[in-house]
């Protein structure tokens, strides 16, 4: 949930933190389930990937914060002018490969009401009906399930200008994306 929103704000409205990545594998311990160590080592490496990330994102020019214990990772100045700026867009899609999926014991899964599932689902199909087929359905807790979809196309940048009102996302009436 934490990377829907930084791509929410940087990118879409930020369509951007490469949204919905798969999810890290987890390594089995000898009780078949993750082991701590397996977990820890996993988010060393997902920090390690989002150093890499912003490494190549300044090296197209974009300023961004050094990655957190978490990898979170800070866009100065407004957010909401990131969808239109070129520079930020460009670099987004040059290091896009980069960009490490997320472990899932960093997933911020909120608990949400009745209405924010319901607004999520439309924004969802809003976003397939205008361009961004591949944007994912939220799961029926309305948090959105790991998946890649193309922030960067036309279609995305279209379907998120379109669709910004149903999530309460600030569009600056420029037209671009």
């Amino acid at each position: 949930m934490r990377r829907f929103l930084l791509c929410v704000a940087a990118g879409a409205a930020f369509a951007v933190a490469g949204c919905g990545q798969a999810a890290a594998p987890k390594v089995a311990s000898a009780g078949g389930t993750p082991s701590a160590a397996a977990a820890g080592d996993a988010r060393t490496a997902y920090v390690d990937g989002m150093r890499d990330w912003v490494r190549c994102l300044r090296k197209h020019g974009v300023q961004a914060s050094d990655p957190d214990s978490k990898g979170s990772v800070e866009f100065p100045g407004d957010k909401a002018k990131l969808k239109t700026d070129p520079t930020f867009t460009a670099a987004q899609e040059a290091c896009k490969d980069k960009l490490p999926p997320m472990p899932a014991d960093l997933e911020d899964h909120p608990s949400l009401s009745p209405q924010q599932i319901e607004q999520r689902k439309r924004y969802a199909r809003c976003m397939q009906q205008h361009g961004a087929p591949d944007f994912p359905d939220p799961g029926a807790d309305g948090n959105y399930p790991d998946s890649q979809w193309d922030q960067t196309s036309a279609g995305a940048r279209r379907a998120t200008r379109a669709c910004a009102s149903i999530i309460g996302a600030p569009t600056d009436g420029t037209g671009q994306g």
